[in-house]
């Protein structure tokens, strides 16, 4: 919102003072406050490296919060603030996405000075990482190189050496003109100006050879043997978007991560349902399809039906135009007792 007006424009163009409309998936563009939250959730993993989502609330809702935190409820002594997620937070930092919920922000920071325009200036000044393959190469490529000046220089000598031990010993070699009518190879009338043609014809050579070593089509083979690579690693479920890393990943044995860095399937499941006790819902993937496995209710809540009907109906009344993580696992736990989700 700029001048009172809604419009619908590229990050680029956003400016300090912008109203910007935020909601569930948008990943947010600039530095800013929030100014009106319903249920708003950003997950900031990205910048802070922390996995629990942030609830975003406006300034005046977060001072309140910290108040009603820091005082007891029956004493007027204070309480310490174990985890910094206990409180909601007014910054939204851009680089980071909306988790849940809706709401607006003002922007305060935008291009270089916002928080990701920050890390994209440090990662432009990086100088690119070399990695091994790069590495061997160039140290080939060198050394073609300095062996292709060598019998270049080499050849040339070996030209002009045998160009003087057949001239003196034909008596072939009239530089100055005089003294003998040169062979059919050096015409009669240009003397040392066809020599230094011939001899500059020696240096082309040389040069050709050079040219000739240095391995052009060496880049391209490489190329295509990574991407060749990364299609044979497809098939083992280990997707690598880079052609530089295809050779590092083709070589890891164990991977090490962190809980900032844990591989998951990015997606949330329904473990446990509760109907007056609590069921376990079985986890089985059809490594085939790569999809989670048929279900029926019946296994699920053995005791009657009509639970699973107040389920599909809740499902189907609560489900939003823009889903999230929980409402998409509520709804592909219908889809595996066969139920029709396009339907709802």
């Amino acid at each position: 919102m700029r001048n009172g007006k809604i419009e619908v424009i590229h990050n680029n163009f956003l400016h300090v003072g912008d109203i910007i409309y935020v909601e569930y998936g948008m990943a947010i563009p600039v530095d800013g406050i929030c100014l009106q939250a319903v249920q708003l959730m950003a997950d900031e993993a990205a910048m802070t490296g922390e996995s629990d989502e942030v609830k975003k609330e406006p300034l005046a809702k977060c001072l309140s919060y910290q108040r009603e935190k820091e005082m007891d409820s029956n004493k007027t002594t204070t309480v310490k603030i174990t985890r910094a997620h206990d409180l909601p937070s007014p910054i939204m930092m851009s680089g980071s996405s909306i988790s849940g919920g809706e709401g607006k922000m003002v922007s305060i920071m935008v291009g270089d000075d916002s928080s990701i325009g920050q890390i994209m200036k440090i990662t432009r000044k990086a100088a690119p990482e070399v990695t091994p393959l790069q590495h061997k190469l160039e140290t080939i490529a060198t050394d073609i190189g300095k062996l292709g000046t060598y019998v270049a220089l080499l050849t040339i000598h070996i030209l002009l050496l045998r160009f003087f031990i057949e001239g003196f010993q034909n008596r072939d070699i009239d530089i100055f003109g005089g003294e003998k009518i040169p062979s059919i190879d050096v015409p009669e009338t240009n003397f040392i100006l066809d020599y230094l043609k011939l001899w500059i014809g020696y240096v082309i050579i040389g040069v050709a050879i050079i040219v000739v070593a240095v391995p052009e089509g060496l880049p391209l083979a490489v190329m295509i043997s990574l991407a060749y690579s990364i299609e044979r690693m497809l098939k083992d479920n280990n997707d690598v978007k880079r052609l530089s890393s295809c050779e590092i990943m083709g070589g890891a044995n164990n991977i090490c991560s962190d809980k900032t860095g844990t591989l998951t399937l990015n997606s949330m499941k329904v473990t446990k349902i509760w109907c007056g006790k609590s069921f376990d819902v079985p986890q089985t993937q059809d490594h085939a399809t790569g999809k989670m496995g048929k279900l029926q209710w019946s296994e699920l809540i053995p005791s009657t039906t009509i639970h699973a009907k107040l389920i599909e109906m809740n499902v189907a009344c609560n489900s939003a135009s823009k889903a999230g993580a929980t409402a998409l696992s509520m709804v592909e736990l219908l889809e595996r007792c066969g139920t029709d989700s396009v339907g709802l």
